[in-house]
């Protein structure tokens, strides 16, 4: 539609008011949206010097000419004024009228008006400029655009907390809020008005601020939500009713997740090395209490538990599982290899590995879960950080009285600078299956490292307890840079003369054993012949 748009920034005019001409462009713009009732006018600054002489301080009246579905000849209504008080011709781009309708013209209400034309004054004291504009938009601001994007929706064992920021564009349908219903896992919970959050959320709705609602769902018993994955599929949407209309407005959640206890872990994250998955969970105290608190709140003993890893990167996704019988919170490091995964599984591991090792974008999840049987009462999930290692395999091998470190395919390709002095922490954990548990020692070398691929360390006590079963966590701090690895196993220097005295003790055995057999072989022909002899005799 067409119409004549006149924009006058003025004073209150009088004979000797001085007009100032072509302040803004043909471009300016109004839109009016009613659902909302509100009225913007879009400004197009022309950059006229002389418009610049406009006080922050000025005075607008809006003067609407209406055509009437019903009545022919156009009506025109009194201005609207209002004023603002923080103009600036420079830095004003847009005139926002709030509470903005169309009057009623005596035979309808004012949905049933079209604009016909409109004048906008905008007055200060002693100046006024005009503009003639041919473009005026009716627009219905969406339902969908009441919240921003991000809404996050995060599940306890008896509580629902929706996370919304309003984005203040539907003021009116949340006027006359109704209700809020959202589906969990197939499984719907719905809320009316005397839910206090809910009553917060209609009156406050048009302050644009964010919500935290934390609704408790009638007779959900408690660990209803208890589950053994952390992320969730859910829905919801608002109900609005206003003379008998029923308005749906739908929710998109950008998460669903399921925490027990929030910030369970610290400084907890999972690595990679030679083909393995490191994890390494440092639980907080205070918060392994809580933990056992919500344990016992069940009445029931647990009587399994396990440990699950679930690594997610571009729509991929991989499950570890440890299985145990007590929790332990020194049991701090798990590792899973592709290698020991079934015959059907290993390639599409080791392809996931690699894929994971060339990323930044990973998502891990650690997961506690704890079963009575079958059962499960309680889950803890936590997201925890993936952190890549400057080499992909590290290794200790012992020669003489060194004990080195070897280092095989830099994956962050950082050179070091031999003049700068390198520490080398080694902590060291006795292995027990797949995890680690306890720090049976911690060691720190300084050293000047030449980019080689090993670093050699005299230390008797490391050598010993590389002997035994081991996870070892490497710590590397290179002026501001900080490198860690995640490495285990019982591997020496000797690997492969270790290999060769198997072999040959192997080869020895087996020699005995043919020897012992043949002379064994003997010695029943003998007893055989000489049974035959007594049988003829």
């Amino acid at each position: 539609m067409q119409l004549l748009l006149l924009f006058i920034v003025a004073s209150t005019l009088d004979s000797d008011g001085r007009e100032i001409f072509t302040c803004y462009t043909y471009k300016t713009v109004a839109e009016y949206r009613p659902n909302i009732k509100q009225l913007q006018i879009l400004l197009d600054s022309s950059n006229n010097s002389e418009c610049s002489i406009f006080p922050a301080g000025v005075n607008i009246n809006v003067t609407i000419g209406c055509v009437s579905i019903s009545a022919v000849p156009p009506v025109t209504f009194p201005p609207y004024s209002f004023t603002i008080s923080n103009f600036g011709y420079t830095n004003t781009s847009v005139l926002v009228i709030e509470g903005f309708s169309l009057p009623d013209d005596g035979t309808g209400t004012g949905d049933e008006l079209s604009i016909d034309f409109l004048l906008i004054e905008v007055y200060s004291y002693a100046e006024i400029t005009r503009i003639e504009i041919l473009e005026m938009q009716t627009i219905i601001s969406s339902l969908s655009e009441c919240f921003s994007l991000d809404m996050p929706v995060t599940l306890t064992q008896t509580q629902i907390t929706i996370g919304m920021t309003s984005t203040g564009l539907c003021r009116i349908q949340m006027q006359s809020l109704d209700s809020l219903h959202i589906t969990i896992d197939g499984k719907e919970y719905s809320f009316d008005m005397t839910n206090p959050p809910l009553q917060d959320l209609a009156a406050n709705y048009a302050q644009y601020p964010f919500f935290s609602i934390k609704l408790a769902p009638p007779g959900v018993t408690p660990l209803a939500f208890t589950a053994l994955k952390p992320n969730w599929d859910a829905t919801g949407y608002l109900i609005t009713k206003s003379g008998g209309i029923e308005t749906k407005i739908d929710l998109r959640f950008s998460s669903v997740k399921y925490i027990s206890i929030n910030g369970f872990y610290k400084q907890s994250f999972m690595a990679l090395n030679d083909g393995w998955f490191a994890f390494t969970l440092m639980p907080i105290a205070a918060k392994v209490k809580q933990l056992d608190a919500v344990l016992a709140s069940t009445g029931r003993v647990y009587s399994n538990m396990i440990f699950r890893f679930q690594i997610s990167i571009n729509g991929q996704s991989r499950t570890f599982d440890h299985m145990a019988e007590i929790y332990n919170m020194f049991i701090t490091k798990f590792n899973f290899s592709c290698s020991q995964m079934p015959s059907n599984e290993k390639d599409g591991c080791l392809k996931f590995y690699k894929l994971v090792q060339v990323s930044d974008d990973v998502d891990v999840t650690a997961s506690v879960m704890f079963y009575v049987n079958q059962d499960l009462i309680v889950a803890q999930h936590d997201t925890i950080s993936y952190k890549r290692q400057q080499w992909e395999r590290t290794f200790f091998v012992t020669e003489d009285e060194n004990t080195c470190l070897h280092f095989e395919s830099s994956n962050n390709q950082f050179a070091f600078d031999p003049s700068i002095q390198t520490t080398f922490n080694i902590s060291i954990s006795k292995k027990i299956n797949a995890t680690a548990h306890g720090a049976n020692g911690t060691f720190i070398f300084n050293t000047n490292y030449n980019n080689s691929d090993k670093v050699c360390f005299q230390n008797k006590t490391l050598q010993d307890l590389i002997k035994q079963d081991y996870i070892a966590t490497l710590v590397v701090t290179h002026g501001p840079n900080k490198f860690l690895n995640i490495f285990w196993g019982t591997k020496t220097a000797d690997t492969n003369k270790d290999m060769l005295a198997a072999y040959i003790i192997l080869g020895i055995g087996s020699l005995v054993a043919v020897v012992y057999s043949l002379s064994s072989f003997a010695r029943f022909q003998k007893q055989l012949k000489a049974m035959k002899k007594k049988k003829y005799m």
